[in-house]
C-alpha cells in the first residue's frame, strides 16, 4: 500500500521516465522500425509517383504503360551513362569498346559469368536478339540507332560483339548505354512491340518480386556479377502526388527519391540534418512544348513572343528552389562541355521581356481586340495548355507561364492531365501546348536530333523520335547529318549553327535544365555511392544499413 504523496509521486515518475524510454528505442531506432519487414530483412524504401496505368507492363522496349524508372535495377546495358560524372561505365561489357581504323566497326567484349535471374546463362545471343529486337520492330528504336546512316549490322562471335556502321557514327557508344538488355528466351515467341513481360528477368543488381497497389518490390539478386547488394528488398513505394511523396521523406517513412519532390518543401526537408540533396546537371529538358503544325503556332513570331514570355530566372528561384539549372535557348544543356553556345544563355533577343514579345507579335501583323488578346485575321491567340496534375511545382509554374503568357495577349485554357498522357499527347501531336521534360541520350547529337524532320510525324501519327513539336527546317537536318559522321571540330561548329537556329526559331520556350535534385536519407543507410546518382542500381547495391 502507499502511504504517503511523496512515494506515489516517484513511482508514478519512475514509471514514467520508464515509459519515454521505451518510446525513444522504439522511435529512435528507424533502421528497426521502418527498414525491416516482419521476417527482419533489410528494405530500403524508394517513394516514387506511379499511376495504375504505369505497372500495366514491365516490358523495357515499350515507352508506355510502365515506369521507365525500375528498369535499371532489374535490367542492365552494355554500358552505363553516368550523368554525375558525365562519362560512360561499362556493365555487361568487360571494358569501353574498340573502334577500328576506318571508325565504321565497334567491338566489344561481354563479361563472363553472368546469369539472368532464372539462373539461365547470358550470352550473346541475348544481345542481338535486342538490338535486333530495334531493327524488325522501328516503333522501338526511340533513338534511331538502326536508321540508314547508323547501325548496318550487329553480329557475335563468341563473347565479343561487333557494331558494323554504314557511315561514322562516333556517338554510338552513348546510344549503346540506352538500350536495356533483356533475355532471348523470355521473350522467345512473344512481339517485343506488345508483350507485356509481366514477370521480368534481368541482370541486374535486383529482381522483380511483386508489385500491388502500394508498392513494386525488389530482391536482391545474390548471384549478381559485380556486387550483391546489401540490402534484401528494394521497395518502391508508389504515391498518387509529389506531395504525400515529399511529407513521407520529412517523416523518415521512404529514404530516397528518383528525383520527384514537393519542390516548395526543400527549404523544411534540409532542415533536417538526415536529409540530404544531390543535384547535378543533365539530359533533361523542361520546355513550353509547342505543336508547330498547330494554326498560330505555325508562326515563329507567336513562338518567339511565347519563348519571350517566359522568365526563366524565376521558375528556377520561385518554383524549384535552385535545386534545377539554366536552359540554353539553343536546347543543348551544359553537360556537353565545348559544344554548348554558351553565349545564347546571355543572349538578349531570349531573355524574358514581356514588352518585346508584345513587340514582336505587333510587327508580324498581331492586334489586340477587345478582350486584350492578340488575333490575326479574324484569329485569336488562344491555345490549350496541358501540364501535369497532382504535381505542386509543375502547377506553380504553369499558372506562372499562363499568366505571363496573359500579359502579353496570348489566351490559354490550362489542362491538366498524368504523365504519361501527357506523352501520349506530346507523341501523337494532340496538343497546342505542352509543359515537359524532354530526356535525350548522353550525347549532343542525340540531343539536338530532337529537332531533325526524321524524329518527327504529321500530326495524328505518333512520332517515331523526340521531335513532338513537328519541327522541320532543312538546314538543321542538313547541319545534323553532316555533324553524324564530322571530326570533333567541325561538329562543334555545326552544333553551334544548329543552337543559334533552334533559338531563333523558338519549336520550344525552354524553362529549364534538369538532372538531378535527389534527395535522400542518411539516417537509416551509410555509403551511399555519391559518384553516380544515389537513387541508381550502382549505389543502392553498396548502401548499408546503420
Amino acid at each position: 500500500m502507499i502511504k504517503n504523496k511523496q512515494t506515489r509521486w516517484l513511482l508514478s515518475f519512475s514509471f514514467t521516465i520508464m515509459i519515454i524510454l521505451m518510446i525513444g528505442c522504439t522511435t529512435n531506432n528507424p533502421a528497426i522500425s521502418s527498414n525491416n519487414d516482419s521476417d527482419g530483412k533489410i528494405q530500403f524504401h524508394l517513394g516514387e509517383t506511379i499511376n495504375p496505368e504505369q505497372v500495366s507492363n514491365f516490358n523495357p522496349f515499350l515507352v508506355n504503360g510502365n515506369w521507365q524508372g525500375l528498369f535499371e535495377y532489374i535490367y542492365e546495358p552494355l554500358f552505363y551513362f553516368n550523368p554525375v560524372q558525365g562519362e560512360l561505365m561499362p556493365v555487361l561489357a568487360e571494358e569501353l569498346g574498340t573502334w577500328s581504323e576506318d571508325q565504321k566497326t565497334y567491338t566489344v567484349e561481354l563479361l563472363d559469368d553472368v546469369v539472368w535471374h532464372d539462373g539461365q546463362e547470358f550470352s550473346a545471343e541475348d544481345v542481338l536478339y535486342t538490338f535486333h529486337a530495334l531493327k524488325e520492330h522501328k516503333v522501338l528504336d526511340q533513338y534511331q540507332i538502326w536508321s540508314d546512316k547508323r547501325l548496318n549490322e550487329v553480329t557475335a562471335d563468341g563473347n565479343t560483339i561487333t557494331f558494323k556502321l554504314n557511315e561514322k557514327f562516333p556517338s554510338l557508344p552513348f546510344y549503346l548505354s540506352t538500350v536495356e538488355i533483356v533475355s532471348k528466351h523470355s521473350f522467345d515467341g512473344e512481339d517485343p512491340s506488345t508483350h507485356l513481360n509481366k514477370e521480368p528477368i534481368g541482370t541486374g543488381p535486383f529482381k522483380y518480386k511483386s508489385v500491388n497497389e502500394s508498392a513494386i518490390i525488389l530482391e536482391k539478386n545474390a548471384d549478381h556479377h559485380s556486387h550483391v547488394p546489401t540490402i534484401d528488398e528494394l521497395v518502391v513505394n508508389r504515391f498518387n502526388n509529389a506531395s504525400t511523396l515529399t511529407l513521407s521523406l520529412e517523416e523518415g517513412s521512404i529514404d530516397a527519391s528518383t528525383g520527384t519532390i514537393a519542390m516548395p518543401s526543400i527549404p523544411k526537408l534540409l532542415e533536417n540534418s538526415a536529409a540530404k540533396m544531390q543535384v547535378y546537371p543533365g539530359l533533361n529538358v523542361f520546355s513550353v512544348i509547342m505543336n508547330n503544325e498547330r494554326p498560330g503556332l505555325d508562326d515563329e513570331a507567336v513562338r518567339r513572343a511565347i519563348q519571350l514570355a517566359i522568365d526563366r530566372t524565376t521558375l528556377i528561384e520561385k518554383a524549384e528552389m535552385n535545386s534545377v539549372f539554366p536552359a540554353n535557348p539553343g536546347f543543348l544543356p551544359k553537360v556537353f562541355n565545348e559544344m554548348v553556345d554558351d553565349a545564347l544563355f546571355e543572349n538578349d533577343a531570349y531573355q524574358f521581356n514581356i514588352e518585346q514579345a508584345i513587340q514582336v507579335l505587333e510587327e508580324a501583323g498581331y492586334t489586340k481586340n477587345t478582350n486584350g488578346i492578340f488575333e490575326k485575321d479574324g484569329k485569336e491567340l488562344a491555345f490549350t495548355y496541358n501540364m501535369a496534375s497532382n504535381a505542386p511545382a509543375q502547377n506553380k509554374e504553369g499558372t506562372m507561364i499562363t499568366q505571363w503568357l496573359q500579359e502579353v495577349g496570348i489566351k490559354t485554357t490550362v489542362k491538366l492531365v498524368t504523365w504519361p498522357e501527357l506523352t501520349k499527347l506530346a507523341m501523337s501531336g494532340n496538343y497546342d501546348l505542352l509543359q515537359n521534360g524532354i530526356e535525350f541520350p548522353p550525347d549532343p547529337q542525340a540531343a539536338l536530333e530532337v529537332f531533325h524532320s526524321k524524329m518527327t510525324a504529321p500530326e495524328g501519327e505518333n512520332t517515331p523520335g523526340l521531335n513532338y513539336m513537328r519541327f522541320s527546317d532543312d538546314d538543321v537536318d542538313q547541319w545534323l547529318d553532316e555533324a553524324s559522321v564530322a571530326d570533333e571540330t567541325t561538329r562543334q561548329d555545326l552544333y553551334k549553327k544548329v543552337q543559334n537556329r533552334i533559338a531563333e526559331q523558338a519549336p520550344v520556350a525552354v524553362m529549364y535544365n534538369v538532372g538531378g535534385h535527389i534527395p535522400y536519407r542518411v539516417d537509416n543507410f551509410t555509403n551511399y555511392n555519391e559518384d553516380v546518382p544515389v537513387y541508381s542500381a550502382i549505389s543502392l547495391s553498396q548502401v548499408e544499413p546503420k
